[in-house]
């Protein structure tokens, strides 16, 4: 599955879960950086917006899905700005983060809203070490980002713990969905056979007479 497919397929399923839902989800995946708000609406949702850098850059970047949400009530606006990489091995870097955070700037200004950089994936194993030094990198570049980030692997454990408690079938059906999705891009947890519901059948006499009679 390649890395655009994967962005399309899960964050394409999320827009449908409620929005309250998909906020915890969202704060269970990425963390407490986020605010703790249990009520919220996802206004709108795009796909590789196209932003200009403006300046002397003069180009343009396309983060991967941008996110725009209504939180708390009264309501108060926060924007996710997601940069999604495949497989486990580091593959953020400081310059995309930072072309991101200043073409969106560049276009909205300053709108009032609360951005986050919301890094998902090409981590490395060690996460938060690596984020760290992507972060250590941002400032010594003369920025200042909000940032959040986890791995996918973080985001199937959100969706597991919200598909373990109680949800109506829509939602399951959903999450499910979602949870296909990442285990298609080889994020899945393996159950071993202790941890599997034992499930009693009746004997079948028919069966039982077969293997009598199997020689």
């Amino acid at each position: 599955m390649s890395e655009d497919l994967l962005t399309a397929s899960v964050f394409g399923r999320l827009a449908y879960l409620d929005g309250s839902i998909l906020w915890r989800v969202l704060r269970r995946s990425f963390g407490p950086p986020l605010p703790d708000f249990r009520v919220a609406e996802l206004e709108g949702i795009t796909f590789w917006p196209t932003w200009d850098e403006g300046g002397e850059a003069n180009g343009t970047v396309e983060p991967d899905v941008f996110l725009d949400f209504k939180l708390g009530d009264p309501a108060i606006s926060l924007r996710l700005i997601v940069e999604a990489k495949f497989g486990s091995y580091p593959a953020q870097y400081a310059e995309q983060w930072v072309r991101q955070w200043t073409a969106y700037h560049e276009s909205n200004g300053d709108d009032g809203n609360r951005v986050f950089l919301a890094a998902i994936g090409g981590l490395g194993k060690n996460v938060e070490e690596t984020v760290e030094k992507i972060v250590g990198k941002v400032t010594a570049l003369g920025h200042d980002i909000e940032v959040v980030a986890a791995g996918w692997d973080r985001l199937l454990d959100a969706l597991e713990e919200e598909r373990n408690g109680p949800a109506d079938r829509a939602t399951t059906r959903i999450i499910d969905d979602i949870v296909t999705a990442l285990g298609l891009a080889s994020y899945q947890h393996l159950r071993l056979l202790g941890d599997m519901p034992y499930r009693p059948r009746p004997w079948n006499p028919t069966a039982s007479a077969s293997l009598r009679n199997f020689k």
